[in-house]
């Protein structure tokens, strides 16, 4: 085996550096904090800075784990010089490697900003590849008079009464403060996602927001939008990474959305963006294909960047015997469990 591939975590020297990392969702500091929300390890398999695959391993019973990409965007880094064979070789190493750690399943969220790994993945064949909603992608480095050029209408016209009515907004660096409990964030934050009904794994404890933030420190900015008495209205945490910005967790108080705040929140970082000199910004997409939180972020311009997930088993004969005993657990037959499209099925909650 070559001395090229490597595995290992934050902590004991995986050989790979955070300032090496395509993009954010790559480094140890971003992975750690993700890892700290689920329970896992955090893990990367890499050949130097051409081929890496970040994921947290998680355990399944008592012996087993499974694999998968922390929440956002990371998938399969392969660089576009990489060959074929050599991301087959790599590959390989890799899955022996998750079978010596009885890694019985992986799930992997693809970068819509990086299309060649897509590919290069595709080629490969060893994974199931599923396109989901897609995610908004603006670029900024034309410069804000060019951004807001190309934005709808509705949108320049919300900003426009946000700032009637006496709301500001800025960007500066997030400390500690901003993201523990009782703060403006945290409270905006979780009351939004409550009030969307989204899912608990979108609730994130302490130790995710300590580790983001001395992990990521200067990376990590917050924005912040005000209302004419000083009270923050809304607010979005972003991280940066070279030249692009990520709108990562964001929140608002439901009245202030409707005098545009969200609107001010979002111009305000494309602006900030484009003042740092990044070349784009990643606003994501929708909890569900082209609902109103993806029609929001299409409102800004920009272009619509496909997201892929992919998925493998590693081992064929223990996943059935997983998902057999869900299926049990829930009163259904496994077959049903299997065409319920969740993966790995033996993680479902319902059916």
């Amino acid at each position: 085996m070559s001395t090229a591939f490597a595995v290992g975590g934050a902590g004991r020297g995986c050989g790979l550096l955070d300032a090496d990392c395509p993009d954010v969702y790559f480094t140890s500091a971003y992975g750690t904090a993700t890892a700290s929300a689920d329970s896992a390890t955090w893990q990367v398999a890499h050949e130097h800075d051409r081929l890496i695959v970040p994921y947290l391993s998680r355990p399944v019973g008592e012996s087993d784990h499974d694999a998968s990409t922390p929440y956002g965007y990371a998938g399969v880094h392969v660089d576009p010089g990489c060959a074929p064979a050599d991301l087959a070789q790599f590959w390989n190493r890799l899955v022996e490697h998750w079978r010596q750690t009885r890694t019985v399943a992986v799930f992997l969220r693809f970068s819509p900003l990086d299309p060649t790994s897509v590919q290069a993945v595709r080629a490969l064949g060893r994974v199931d590849l599923v396109q989901r909603q897609d995610t908004i992608t603006i670029p900024v480095s034309p410069g804000p008079d060019e951004v807001w050029d190309g934005m709808e209408g509705r949108s320049r016209t919300a900003i426009r009464k946000a700032r009637s009515v006496g709301l500001t907004a800025t960007v500066r660096p997030a400390d500690l403060a901003d993201l523990m409990v009782g703060s403006p964030f945290r409270r905006l934050y979780e009351s939004t996602m409550l009030r969307l009904g989204s899912q608990p794994w979108y609730l994130f404890p302490d130790d995710y927001y300590r580790q983001l933030a001395a992990g990521l420190d200067k990376a990590l900015s917050i924005a912040e939008v005000r209302n004419a008495d000083g009270m923050v209205a809304a607010c979005a945490l972003v991280m940066r990474h070279r030249d692009r910005a990520h709108y990562h967790l964001a929140g608002s108080d439901h009245s202030a959305g409707r005098l545009g705040a969200n609107n001010l929140l979002v111009w305000t970082i494309l602006c900030w963006a484009a003042e740092q000199g990044c070349r784009l910004v990643h606003l994501g997409g929708g909890v569900r294909p082209d609902d109103g939180l993806f029609r929001f972020k299409r409102s800004f311009g920009g272009s619509r960047t496909p997201f892929w997930t992919g998925s493998t088993v590693v081992d064929p004969e223990r996943y059935s015997a997983l998902v057999a005993a869900r299926a049990r657990q829930l009163g259904v037959s496994a077959h049903r469990l299997l065409s319920a499209g969740f993966f790995p099925a033996y993680r479902a909650t319902t059916h």
